[in-house]
């Protein structure tokens, strides 16, 4: 799952996101298939009427497992938009490292928009045993912000969403913290489907098949908001995604404001268990 916040300036600026799921013992229970996969990124759909800026790129998404049995992840976006005033490159990398039981969350995001490299976001947060917590950021140095004890970081929530979609479930809430800003975490609310007609028409990725071939797969919409502004009606963003039921994700879209992007798997690489 791919998740842009994009705002103007002197140019776009953008945080990248990526995938989402709970913890339970049940979700724990949840294979997640340590991969490398590569995506083209190009200019979604839109609405009557509007006219979204033209977008090419590349999203590459790595997940591997680790030897407490936690699971890192690293994801990198390079973009180029074309606005009213030229063209925009924006280049993200964003990795986490997070416990088995979602509980343990070490972060960093680093942002560059036109050869410009924007302050590095760095951090980490410990759930506990109970009751709220402090994110705690080493960049920018001191800062800290409350971490309700529910928050689901980016390997939870990805977790959370391949068994509710097993479970048969049409949605659920949540708070989401991916920790790109030094902010506290975002409200979300997903529903879940049928895949999309064209997504079953795309052509197949090449690589390691076995990672694609006779999965079961699931739709789901996601929209995030501030999480004390829900009341607005009014989602900050909305993506949607379809994804295996081992975690791989084979198509998404991200829409925020004008921004419309897409994104379709056109490589997927097995990767190796830890050597530990």
């Amino acid at each position: 799952m791919l998740i842009l916040r994009c705002g103007r300036g002197a140019a776009f600026t953008a945080a990248l996101v990526g995938l989402v799921a709970g913890v339970s013992t049940a979700a724990r229970a949840q294979e997640l298939a340590p991969h490398l996969a590569v995506y083209e990124v190009f200019t979604g759909r839109a609405p009557a009427g509007v006219s979204p800026p033209e977008v090419r790129g590349t999203y590459v998404f790595r997940l591997q497992g680790e030897c407490d049995g936690g699971m890192k992840f690293e994801q990198r976006l390079r973009f180029e938009v074309k606005v009213p005033t030229g063209q925009t490159t924006v280049d993200q990398t964003s990795t986490g490292s997070e416990s088995a039981d979602g509980k343990r969350y070490r972060f960093t995001h680093r942002t560059t928009v036109d050869n410009k490299t924007e302050p590095e976001v760095r951090g980490e947060v410990d759930l506990g045993a109970g009751g709220e917590a402090q994110a705690r950021f080493s960049q920018p140095a001191g800062r800290t912000t409350t971490m309700p004890a529910d928050t689901l970081f980016p390997i939870s929530i990805l977790r959370r969403t391949v068994k509710a979609a097993q479970a048969g479930e049409t949605g659920f809430e949540g708070r989401f913290f991916m920790g790109d800003k030094p902010e506290p975490p975002q409200a979300v609310s997903f529903l879940l489907g049928k895949p999309p007609r064209r997504v079953a028409e795309l052509e197949p990725p090449q690589g390691e098949r076995g990672l694609i071939d006779g999965r079961e797969r699931f739709y789901f919409r996601a929209s995030f908001y501030e999480d004390d502004g829900k009341s607005t009606g009014e989602p900050k963003h909305e993506l949607s995604s379809v994804t295996l039921d081992n975690g791989v994700e084979i198509w998404g879209t991200h829409e925020q404001g004008e921004l419309r992007l897409e994104y379709r798997l056109i490589r997927i690489e097995s990767l190796p268990k830890p050597q530990c």
